[in-house]
């Protein structure tokens, strides 16, 4: 089929130009569009006609396998049968998917500080190692972050140090802020405390979390910072 006529409406005869998907007079597709699908219907029987032959051959080779004493179009239908199973398992395949749990979830507190820091927290800051192990990092939030509005911060940059601790460390931990007279907001797995200066220690024994955060403007910018964050709820 020539250029020329694929630019030739199929209905009323008027020439459109070549990025013309419908006519310009009256709306039908152009014979470029028509004849893409007619080559689609041609195509298919050919490639029906390849699948038949795959069945026939996956047919004659169980055939093969297992021996005569059946009729040769049972063998086929055994060879349409495999195909079909085959297509489906690709489908199977390609469609779903395992999700594994995030290694938060996981006994013993597995993963990195930014793979057990909430999302909330995690996504205000900017955080750098403080070490190899990549255990422990230094975070920045931004003084004109959301995470800080209200002036929480007392307009500053927020600084808090976030940990991947062992169970005694973080039991270290727990007890060194109980004795040095914070306020206790949660005491259980997750311990949570504002210190005497306005400063937030949070520790997560299930996860293995350990943070403490620089001066907050009050003890009520602490508290609202450890809701935002999604450190409690």
């Amino acid at each position: 089929m020539s250029k020329l006529s694929e630019l030739i409406c199929q209905y009323c005869a008027h020439r459109n130009t070549g990025a013309d998907s419908r006519c310009g007079h009256c709306g039908a597709p152009l014979r470029a569009v028509a004849h893409a699908v007619e080559t689609v219907v041609e195509e298919t029987p050919a490639k029906l006609a390849k699948v038949a032959k795959v069945a026939e051959k996956l047919g004659a080779d169980a055939e093969k396998i297992v021996g005569g004493g059946y009729p040769r179009w049972q063998w086929r239908a055994v060879g349409v049968a495999i195909l079909v199973l085959i297509v489906l398992a690709i489908v199977v395949a390609r469609s779903c998917s395992v999700s594994l749990p995030s290694l938060s979830s996981l006994p013993g507190g597995m993963g990195m500080p930014e793979q057990i820091t909430p999302e909330p927290l995690r996504s205000a800051a900017a955080c750098q190692p403080l070490d190899s192990s990549g255990k422990s990092e230094k975070c920045v939030i931004a003084a004109n972050h959301p995470m800080l509005f209200g002036g929480i911060a007392g307009g500053r940059e927020l600084t808090f140090y976030a940990e991947h601790a062992q169970p005694d460390r973080l039991a270290d931990a727990i007890s060194r802020w109980r004795a040095a007279g914070g306020t206790t907001l949660v005491d259980g797995p997750v311990y949570v405390a504002i210190g005497p200066s306005a400063t937030v220690w949070y520790a997560d024994t299930r996860a293995g979390l350990k943070l403490e955060t620089g001066t907050f403007a009050g003890k009520t910018g602490a508290q609202t910072f450890l809701s935002r964050a999604g450190l409690v709820r």
